[in-house]
């Protein structure tokens, strides 16, 4: 059980230099504002003995090395507007391993509140080092119960309701509801009843979401486009609104690729998390752990390893681990999930109109690059930079697109929707499925003027 916590944890990296009085290890993860945008040129800092900081690349991506083992608060800082936003998560350190997936969320220091209060046993006794989950949208926030079994969270913006959860090995879940106001701090405290090594039920119903995306959305610094390919994205799929785009920070040709993995939630009153394992053949799929998710509030991941490539067979599986996995006691980890399999599609490019080109609506013809085992392409027309709540210009009803919706292996579409108002922009864009909508790409979006 010890070699899987092993697996779980994550891809191991060894670090030169690591003094051998204090162990060390490494934190990624993103920056978001309350919307999901990235935040670039943040400053991320981890507090302790010894303190590591370093900024956020332009997709608000961070990667914090030679932080001290053990339980450590990681802070976010930045300046929006000449506003200052701040943030704050706390992340479980293991030697020479890499911690993914430490997501923080900033908010104007204003407009942010706290909850706090006290984890005990059914005695009325505080549990030490239990922890209270805060559900958010990338991430759950987490505090860590001191001696007494007080736990705060601090920095969560306000507006917003939160469920909380407190976990402790060798007791059950223990759920309420908050909701957070500006400059307020909320009590919430927990008695969690004590578990006999409860075992917990295997995730059902995993499905991946293959995307292949344009690479062009890995450097841009524009918020407003990530958001717009984001609203495509989730025109088909309104859960991605409250997963958005989190590009990576290196890809391994002229697009990058990320499957969604998401699963049927069930409140289980002995969940600590899960162990997420991928593999391109069903032997590694055995014992390739790419994420421990410590959060029982968790119903989606993003895998953006840069290594995924199109064309190649990915399988993915799940367990879910009870409160008292870290003990390394049997029966704490449950069976495997179904499969899921995911094969991502080549990138998808528009051949004409060419970006900035002028168009006449009455003699528009579009092509675009063919995808292997696509089986229909689908042209959007934005008459404004798409958004959420933005519908496209054409076609005007998804649900019967038309001749907007074109078959494999046709590349081309004659338009013969509304016309464009002259001197208007437009953008273009073309989707590329699978008949299941397993397998998606993106093309980039193309503005144009009308003539």
């Amino acid at each position: 059980m010890k070699q899987l916590l092993s697996w779980l944890i994550g891809l191991s990296i060894l670090l030169a230099g690591c003094g051998k009085e204090q162990k060390m290890g490494i934190i990624s993860g993103t920056v978001t504002d309350v919307d999901g945008n990235p935040v670039a040129n943040a400053e991320v800092t981890a507090m302790g003995s010894t303190v590591s900081s370093t900024r956020t690349l332009h997709n608000g991506s961070f990667y914090l090395t030679n932080v001290p083992e053990g339980f450590t608060t990681i802070f976010a800082r930045a300046r929006i507007n000449n506003r200052e936003y701040t943030g704050r998560q706390v992340a479980q350190v293991f030697p020479n391993e890499q911690s993914k997936n430490i997501n923080i969320m900033v908010a104007p220091s204003d407009l942010q509140g706290s909850v706090e209060g006290f984890v005990m046993d059914p005695l009325g006794r505080g549990i030490e080092r239990a922890r209270v989950f805060a559900g958010g949208a990338l991430s759950s926030a987490l505090a860590i119960t001191d001696k007494r079994g007080y736990y705060r969270i601090d920095g969560l913006p306000a507006g917003f309701e939160y469920p909380l959860v407190a976990s402790a090995p060798g007791y059950e879940n223990t759920r309420h509801t908050v909701a957070i106001r500006a400059r307020e701090t909320s009590l919430i405290s927990f008695t969690l009843n004590y578990s006999s090594n409860r075992p917990v039920n295997a995730p059902r119903n995993l499905t991946a979401t293959a995307w292949t995306m344009p690479r062009e959305l890995m450097a841009t610094r524009n918020y407003r486009q990530l958001r717009a390919y984001n609203a495509i994205r989730a025109l088909f799929d309104e859960r991605l609104r409250h997963h958005p785009l989190r590009p990576p920070s290196r890809a391994a040709g002229d697009y990058w690729i990320e499957v969604d993995l998401s699963w049927e939630f069930e409140q289980q009153s002995s969940l600590l998390g899960y162990g997420i394992f991928r593999g391109t053949t069903l032997q590694e799929l055995e014992s390739n752990a790419i994420a421990f998710l410590r959060d029982p509030l968790a119903d989606f991941f993003a895998d953006l390893d840069p290594a995924l490539q199109p064309n190649v067979t990915y399988y993915y599986e799940m367990v879910a681990l009870n409160t008292d996995y870290l003990d390394d006691l049997p029966g704490s980890s449950s069976g495997r999930s179904n499969r899921a399999i995911a094969r991502p599609f080549m990138p998808v490019q528009l051949v004409e109109p060419h970006p900035d080109a002028l168009v006449d609506s009455r003699s528009l013809i579009l092509s675009w690059t063919a995808v292997e085992r696509a089986d229909y392409y689908l042209v959007l027309i934005y008459d404004r930079l798409p958004d959420y709540g933005v519908q496209p210009f054409y076609p005007s009803d998804l649900n019967n697109p038309g001749a907007a919706k074109v078959f494999a292996p046709n590349t081309s579409l004659v338009y013969t929707g509304p016309n464009f108002t002259p001197g208007r922009i437009y953008y273009l864009v073309v989707l590329a499925y699978s008949n299941d909508q397993s397998t998606r790409a993106i093309s980039p979006l193309v503005a144009v003027r009308a003539r």
